[in-house]
């Protein structure tokens, strides 16, 4: 798996750029907001995502961890592939939708081409209690550093949760994320 790319900008695309790396040109596919950021024969530090599936076989790139741990958790919810969390993240940047998860705000992510009234409270359902744990409001940070480890060996965000949820507050607050991975490895049913 492809973790990140460094390299220059060789070419902007209305929905992806061209990354020139030791002279192989990948292609990843961003948001308008990362787009907009990055400019021609400039180099940038690209997180990304790859994605296989039986027919496809795509590379998506972000300038912040942030916006690539929320396109993350967006392609994790049903019914959400990777283009939709794309064009979720493209309009807004990602403390404003992230924001609107956690206030409840149905109608800002309406706002969101192709997002619906049903598809917007279904991602407020999923993923406000994961930020929530994430910025800390109830009183347990967990890493992203696990998540990301988890997701990628195959296991599902509402798997994590739950399994995160079993383990004590107190473990979870003096835990180091090797630890952690072993508690929760313990927990987690084999893929």
């Amino acid at each position: 798996m492809i973790a990140f790319i460094k390299g220059k900008i060789f070419e902007k695309e209305p929905n992806a750029v061209i990354v020139d790396n030791a002279g192989i040109g990948y292609r990843l596919f961003v948001s308008y907001q990362t787009l907009s950021k990055v400019e021609k024969e400039d180099e940038y530090f690209f997180y990304t995502h790859h994605f296989v599936k039986e027919d496809r076989n795509e590379l998506y790139g972000f300038i912040s961890k942030k916006e690539l741990s929320l396109f993350q958790k967006l392609i994790g919810i049903g019914g959400i592939g990777p283009k939709t969390a794309l064009a979720i993240l493209s309009p807004f940047e990602v403390e404003k939708i992230e924001n609107a998860i956690l206030e409840g705000n149905a109608n800002f992510l309406v706002k969101i081409p192709g997002i619906g009234k049903k598809t917007a409270q279904r991602i407020i359902l999923e993923l406000k209690g994961q930020l929530v744990k994430e910025t800390g409001e109830t009183g347990v940070d967990i890493p992203e550093e696990v998540y990301q480890i988890l997701l990628n060996l195959g296991y599902r965000r509402k798997e994590i949760d739950k399994v995160l949820k079993d383990i004590s507050k107190g473990d979870l607050a003096k835990t180091n994320v090797e630890d952690l991975l072993k508690l929760c490895f313990e927990r987690l049913s084999p893929i």
